[in-house]
């Protein structure tokens, strides 16, 4: 039995797992990385009457990424750079965006912004990076709605600090990004 469990195991790991793609974790303290703020997501566990609650699932390490945004003041765009500075990582092909109002993050709605190579790619699921790669998708509009690529129902994002928010794939750990100051219109 223990052998065909390691067996699996190892398989899951060659394949790119790691351990990480099975869903959510319910268990793991935050840990820092020296580019950004990586956090361990998940809901809590919780048991209900007589029921026992499903044993937790082991989310494998967290991405050790370093986020940017990169701006062109000109053109008051901001594009987002995520080098991967760890083991091959799978993250959410949907990113988020924050904005510092007085000393809180708090998400900016309605922005849609995608891990894609380009504007004519269709947005993944998932994005897998190799050790040392770098992902550069196209760049933020510095506007709220499908402020990616193409903008028919946007407006500006207000002047402001903000920074990027990446999740693995499986959602089990949230990445922050550096701040960046996105300047007036």
């Amino acid at each position: 039995m223990r052998r065909t469990t390691l067996a699996a195991l190892s398989v899951l790991w060659f394949a790119g797992c790691g351990g990480g793609c099975s869903g959510a974790s319910d268990e793991g303290e935050p840990s820092s990385t020296s580019a950004g703020r990586t956090e361990a997501q998940g809901p809590a566990s919780a048991s209900t009457g007589g029921e026992e609650s499903e044993p937790a699932v082991d989310p494998g390490p967290p991405p050790q990424l370093r986020v940017t945004g990169e701006i062109d003041p000109h053109h008051r765009t901001v594009t987002a750079r995520v080098a991967n500075r760890g083991d091959r990582t799978n993250l959410r092909g949907r990113f988020g965006l924050e904005r510092q109002v007085d000393d809180e993050w708090t998400p900016v709605p309605d922005v849609a912004l995608d891990l894609r190579y380009s504007c004519e790619d269709e947005p993944p699921e998932c994005v897998t990076l190799a050790p040392g790669a770098v992902f550069i998708p196209p760049p933020w509009q510095g506007m709220v709605g499908d402020a990616q690529c193409e903008c028919e129902e946007c407006g500006p994002a207000p002047a402001g600090t903000y920074r990027f928010v990446i999740h693995s794939c499986n959602e089990a750990h949230r990445v922050t990004g550096e701040p960046f100051e996105l300047p007036p219109e």
